[in-house]
């Protein structure tokens, strides 16, 4: 076993192996022969956090034009420009997620924070002719103006599925072909 550091591993080549028990902090990382992580990015993870602190700073500039500036609105914006930092900390700290390809199985986990039990898991398992293919899945009523819809990666065979969307398709996908999974 080699002490060597790990080598960046990249969706469309991940059969370079990171050195045995040493996780990278890029979005992919191969964790084991016949493994592969995908990890969600901290981009994904601080697209609300930077959006309001765009609106924030938008508000500060635009009551720093005004004559004379409130200080209570100033005050407020400094009060939200902190929470935005604890809700940014919070985000990357405990909301990450994973999705672990090998030739057995797909599985999604969601972090957890330590000392609240296991995270929970979907996992999709081979079956004789198992084929994945991608659908869009609504989360609330279909129709309605407050439906969102996640990526979601389902095997056709066994019907189960998996969340897909914090990973990006075509990463996805790869790292599936990688381990022997085909689409149909």
């Amino acid at each position: 076993m080699s002490n060597a550091p790990a080598e960046p591993v990249c969706a469309a080549c991940p059969t370079r192996r990171s050195a045995p028990g040493k996780r990278e902090a890029g979005p992919v990382t191969a964790i084991s022969r016949g493994q592969v992580e995908l990890r969600q990015s901290a981009a994904n993870l601080l697209q609300l956090p930077i959006l309001f602190a765009v609106l924030l700073l938008a508000m500060v500039i635009r009551e720093l034009f005004v004559h004379p500036p409130s200080t209570i609105i100033l005050g407020v914006c400094a009060g939200l420009a902190a929470l935005d930092i604890v809700l940014a900390v919070y985000l990357l700290r405990d909301m990450g997620s994973t999705l672990v390809v090998t030739a057995d199985d797909i599985t999604f986990t969601r972090r957890r924070r330590r000392g609240k039990g296991p995270p929970p898991e979907q996992v999709i398992r081979r079956a004789a002719g198992s084929m994945l293919s991608f659908r869009m899945a609504a989360n609330g009523p279909v129709g309605s103006e407050y439906t969102g819809y996640a990526l979601k990666l389902r095997d056709n065979a066994t019907g189960k599925e998996v969340y897909a969307g914090a990973f990006g398709r075509r990463k996805v996908q790869q790292a599936c072909e990688s381990q022997g999974w085909s689409f149909s």
